[in-house]
């Protein structure tokens, strides 16, 4: 009697487990690479699932507010507090760096050099929806390029979509985030980091949601961005 009811026992955790909703994890679309290796590491180290959302800001908070399936929000501290969306804690990763990239054939000597004659067109994520757009536009204007670039300025919604146009020649210059261009190589010219005095600090991690769906394993994700193997990956990833 006790190894049938053992054995029902064991059916019955099996099936909860297979139940489970996995961890639902939207980001900017600009930290795919990061976020998808973090994701990876976590079911690793727990057990669990997730399933990844990627887009610009704008688009993930909307589908945070309207969906009401995201567990994870992963972005800028500043930001993520200004949504309107309700957290129940932030988990940091590492700080962004902006840094301005430009395609083979080209060449900076320095991040200024965007506003130089041969620089005739400039690629950039849109201020408004865009973390990185946002401080590539703070740096335009501290170090005085704004008006020299602004006849330049090609504006799109995410980073991803500057990578694109910089893999494609399309531009002269971009300014995107460390973590998307660092593994491009020869792909791309080069890329130089912007003065980091030039616009504000980003502060890049994970809110959790106060209405999160799975609020188990989202506590489990936040835990485990402290941990070394978050971090590595994390420095692996340019922040």
């Amino acid at each position: 009697m006790k190894r049938v009811l053992w054995a029902c026992l064991v059916v019955l955790l099996l099936a909860g487990q297979a139940m489970a909703e996995p961890l639902t994890i939207a980001a900017g679309a600009g930290y795919k690479k990061l976020v998808t290796a973090l994701a990876k590491g976590f079911e690793t180290a727990s057990g669990a699932k997730t399933e990844l959302v990627f887009g610009n800001m704008g688009q993930v908070v909307a589908q945070a507010k309207g969906s009401g399936a995201i567990d994870v929000i992963v972005g800028e501290k500043g930001f993520l507090e200004k949504s309107g969306l309700a957290f129940s804690g932030f988990a940091e990763i590492g700080q962004g760096v902006l840094v301005v990239a430009w395609p083979k054939g080209k060449a900076l000597a320095a991040p200024a050099d965007v506003a130089k004659p041969g620089i005739r067109r400039v690629a950039m994520p849109d201020p408004e929806k865009a973390i990185y757009g946002k401080a590539a536009a703070q740096y335009l204007e501290k170090s005085g390029l704004q008006k020299d670039v602004a006849g330049k300025l090609l504006v799109v919604a995410t980073v991803p979509q500057v990578t694109t146009y910089l893999l494609s020649g399309e531009v002269d210059a971009g300014f995107v985030n460390r973590t998307d261009v660092m593994d491009l190589g020869e792909a791309i010219g080069g890329y130089l980091e912007v003065d980091p005095s030039l616009y504000a600090p980003i502060a890049i991690g994970a809110e959790r949601l106060a209405e999160a769906k799975n609020p188990g394993d989202a506590k489990a994700f936040a835990d485990f961005l402290a941990s070394d193997a978050a971090r590595a990956i994390a420095k692996k990833h340019g922040l």
